[in-house]
Parts: structure tokens; sequence; C-alpha cells
């Protein structure tokens, strides 16, 4: 009785198994016709980094003592650091805020190096041997402490802006199922029925702004995440993501907070402050939410140079 039962089990395992692995290709085509534009923007550039199609934005300054790097957060590309771009060149630093794969303008890929790699792949392109300041994101804060970890010596500052360094990361046993073909196919058709339109995008825009988007602030955000292939590439990258790496910490830091914040709250940056070895005092931007450089630039952008400036001179 027992065999019979364990029988039966297996069977409806197997057929369970290869529903799930047929159903989402049975499924119509998804809904995304977006383009990687030949020039999105008058500053973009394009170059295969590590055998990667990479799009980063870019402000290059003669004599700049370091080489800015803006990461993004989740959902979100280089066209979130469109304003702090145009302060640091006005400020006299070399800038670049890059897509990070499967994001923005990039390649829609899951291969090859992950995305701290492609950091330090593309910041040796543009400024061989430049030091460098770090500003994460959200997520992209994650991608910083992981670059900093791996070359602290180059870092002169890292800047964590609403995010801590376990943000994004996927694990547990769940990870090698995100990285399926047939879960991605399925995440991707899903995106397009109920995600990817401009009144859902919105609507997450305006509680992570705390406030309504703009015209040109929605199509900017909502215009990469319709091309295809977005999707499963980010499933599958984000099933890769290791814990954090530790080191990050040999480098001057700085946390920057908005007041308003529901996605990540405050807590967070107070939870993280506990496990550091000296104390460290938020900077809260009053009024701001989850992306004080959308809504609140001009103060952000003074804050995020005078931080510059105070390690650029020590």
């Amino acid at each position: 009785m027992l065999n019979k039962m364990l029988l039966i089990l297996a069977i409806v395992l197997v057929v369970v198994v290869l529903l799930a692995a047929i159903v989402p290709y049975m499924l119509p085509e998804p809904d995304l016709k977006g383009r990687i534009p030949e020039q999105p923007f008058s500053d973009s550039r394009f170059a295969e980094i590590e055998g990667i199609r990479l799009h980063w934005r870019e402000r290059a300054v003669e004599g700049s003592p370091v080489l800015v790097v803006l990461l993004h957060g989740y959902g979100a590309s280089a066209f979130s650091w469109r304003d702090t771009l145009d302060a640091l060149e006005g400020a006299g630093y070399h800038a670049i805020a890059l897509d990070l794969p499967p994001f923005g303008y990039s390649e829609r890929t899951a291969s090859a190096p992950d995305w701290p790699a492609l950091v330090i792949a593309l910041v040796d392109r543009v400024a061989p041997g430049a030091r460098l300041v770090l500003v994460g994101h959200s997520m992209g804060v994650g991608v910083a402490t992981d670059v900093a970890a791996r070359q602290p010596e180059r870092v002169a500052r890292l800047v964590m802006v609403d995010g801590v360094p376990d943000i994004g990361r996927n694990s547990g046993p769940i990870g090698w199922l995100l990285a399926l073909p047939p879960i991605g196919r399925a995440a991707e058709y899903w995106a397009s029925r109920n995600l990817v339109k401009k009144s859902a995008i919105s609507d997450m825009m305006g509680s992570a702004f705390g406030r309504r988007p703009t015209d040109d602030e929605l199509e900017g955000y909502f215009e990469p995440l319709t091309i295809p292939g977005t999707y499963p590439a980010l499933l599958k990258r984000l099933s890769r993501r290791q814990a954090a790496e530790d080191g990050w910490q040999r480098v001057p830091f700085d946390i920057l907070w908005g007041e308003k914040d529901n996605w990540v709250p405050l807590s967070s940056a107070e939870k993280l402050i506990k496990t550091l070895p000296s104390p460290v005092d938020p900077t809260i931007i009053e009024g701001a939410a989850h992306n004080p450089m959308d809504t609140h630039p001009d103060i952000f952008n003074a804050i995020l140079i005078e931080r510059i400036q105070e390690r650029s001179s020590d």
C-alpha cells in the first residue's frame, strides 16, 4: 500500500513539473515592444564590457580628483541620476551613471560577470587608475559595497542612499527555481499583463517618490521596462547574487536617507549602524521619500557634493 502511494505521488510530481515547464510556453507572446535606441541621451555611451553591451551616461571633466560612479536601484536606470550628473559636472567632477543589465538600455542578458565586476571593468575603461566615489541607491547600495569590498584601496568614499548592502539579494532554496527558463517566461508574460503599464508604474513611482511623477519622469522610468527579455534576465541575475561581501567598512562612507521613505524605512539604516564598530549619523533629507535624487535634487546634490569635497580635500 505504501509503495503504491509513493508511486502515485511520484507520478503526480512528474506531471506537475512537466506542466510547469510546458505551460509558460503555451502563453501568448508577452506584449513588450520596447527597443534600445541608438543614442538614448546626449551623454550616452555604449561599449562591450566583459562580453556585455553596456550603456552608461558620462560627464567627463578634465582634472577631476575622483570618478563618481552612480548606481541605480531596482527597476530604475541611469535616468535616475540625470540631475545629479548635471550637478557633478558643474562642480568639476568626472561622473558616470551606468545601467546595470538588464535594466535601462544595457543588454538583456544574465550571462558573464556579476554587477560589481562589470562596474570595476567599466571604471577601468573610462578612467584607469582613478580614485572612486561610489554612490548607490536602494539595490545599488549592495553593488557599491561589493565593489568597495573588492577594491577598497581605490575607493575614496562610499555613499549609501536609502539602501543597505543586503537589499535585492535572493538567497536560499528558491534561487535555482528563479533561474529556470519557464519561470522567466511566465514572469515576463505576467509583467507584460500586469506590471508594465503606465498606470502601474506611475503608482509605484508615486509611492517611491512621495508624490505623483511628472510625465517626463514617468516616461524615463517606464520605457526601458518595456524592452523584451528584461524579466527573465533579471530573475537569473537575482538568483545568482551572493550575500553581501565584507570589507566595505574599511572605506569612508556616508548614509543619506529620505525622511518619509516607506519602501526602505530608516530602521534598516539604524539596524546596519548597530553592526558597525564606530557610530555613524545618517543624513536625513526632510520631506523626501525613497528617491531623494529625483524629488529633492537640489538638496540631495548639495549634500553629495559636500561629502565628496570633504574627502577630496583630505
